[in-house]
């Protein structure tokens, strides 16, 4: 299952033919494909059972607008 790194940019989405992701992994440290790290590790299981995960590594906090978005489900 494995296409490489994980889509942090709709480009990266749209070269795996995806117009949108299962889950959104929002990270604030960088994101590092490897084993020895969390968010990697969760990621990869996702995948590997079918879903299409997303990485948002990093986000600028500041710009509430992306957390206020159609389903609210981040709304901080």
């Amino acid at each position: 299952m494995n296409q490489g790194f994980l889509p942090v940019c709709r480009k990266d989405m749209e070269e795996r033919g995806w117009d949108a992701v299962d889950f959104a992994y929002v990270i604030g440290d960088a994101y590092v494909d490897h084993p020895s790290f969390g968010p990697a590790i969760i990621s990869r299981i996702l995948e590997a059972n079918g879903y299409r995960v997303g990485i948002i590594s990093q986000p600028d906090w500041k710009i509430q607008a992306l957390w206020n978005m159609e389903n609210r489900n981040l709304d901080f």
